[in-house]
């Protein structure tokens, strides 16, 4: 591809996300969240909307659609604040208190010097917003306590993400693939969308989740390589691109730590290595053997979703740096 042609497909795109318009009724959310802090902007949110339809399940029948997207808008809002809480300031206080909202059998605790009540509170109402359309799913009840521990794996990630940004040598390739895949939320995302699906075979149900857990390793592939650089300036080392290059000696954890040597200086190292070529030929391989296996499902058309994470991964590239 081209410069030109990239250039043009990074504005289509651009343009594209830029008219999407978020639910109006995470509006006030937002406003708030912006008062409190500029961690993300408005492009991320419309980001999110924009790409939750590329990978929707088929069973999702048309009367169910847009409540489910708002559903799954409104849990990316409140894990990605959850997520910043932990990852980017490290605020392991209100983490902890944070982690407990989306279990009805505890609750946050305000009343600590370790907690910023301002963010917990945004917390709870993000997550009330979201409940408000995940409730109207026909088989919340069947599928509650399944979505319930994919969203606990997700929240394990993010704290394991913590340790790693607090100190980078508790992790390696192989530990970062296995921890923060999860941080992808994909079999989340899949559990809203069964919720909101009367055709879904319960029959299916555990080929499908294996054909999540490869998907999901798509999802985060193309994740890392094209956030890496952003998070490497935010002294978040949990992408496997700058992992893998720690595991290789391209740089040290030193140098990562060391105001001595500019995040310019290890982004130039690490460009000049083949990571990012090797993990987007894993990618190759992960989405050609989807492809190619023959997944037998009955109720869920499998080859749909898996070509999801390939438009997925053409919209991440495009909107390099963007997000």
């Amino acid at each position: 591809m081209s410069i030109e042609t990239h250039r043009a497909g990074e504005q289509k795109l651009v343009k594209n996300m830029q008219s999407v318009s978020v639910p109006t009724e995470f509006d006030q959310l937002l406003s708030r969240y912006a008062e409190i802090t500029d961690d993300r902007d408005e492009l991320l949110w419309k980001w999110l909307y924009y790409v939750f339809p590329k990978f929707e399940l088929s069973t999702v029948p048309p009367k169910y659609r847009n409540t489910a997207r708002k559903a799954k808008f409104g849990f990316s809002v409140f894990m990605t604040i959850l997520d910043d809480i932990s990852e980017r300031h490290r605020d392991h206080g209100t983490f902890e208190q944070g982690r407990k909202i989306p279990f009805s059998n505890v609750d946050p605790v305000y009343d600590s010097d370790l907690v910023d009540c301002t963010q917990l509170a945004l917390l709870e109402d993000t997550w009330a917003q979201t409940i408000e359309f995940l409730d109207k799913a026909p088989r919340r009840e069947e599928f509650r306590q399944l979505l319930e521990f994919d969203i606990r794996q997700s929240l394990n990630t993010m704290d394991y993400n913590r340790l790693v940004n607090d100190g980078p040598e508790i992790t390696s390739p192989t530990a970062i693939e296995q921890y923060d895949t999860y941080n992808m939320l994909l079999f989340c995302y899949v559990g809203i969308d069964i919720a909101f699906s009367p055709s879904f075979s319960v029959n299916d149900l555990s080929k499908f989740r294996d054909i999540t857990w490869e998907a999901q390793k798509l999802a985060r592939i193309g994740n890392w390589v094209t956030t890496w650089e952003r998070e490497l300036a935010e002294d978040d080392y949990t992408s496997n691109v700058v992992v893998t290059a720690i595991d290789r000696g391209v740089v040290t954890i030193e140098e990562l730590q060391s105001s001595a040597v500019s995040t310019a200086t290890i982004i130039d190292r690490i460009r000049d290595t083949s990571i990012e070529q090797e993990l987007l030929m894993q990618w190759n391989r992960t989405y050609r053997d989807l492809l190619q296996t023959n997944h037998g499902l009955e109720s869920v058309d499998a080859y749909d979703f898996i070509d999801g994470m390939r438009e997925l991964l053409e919209i991440d590239v495009k909107a390099y740096g963007l997000k």
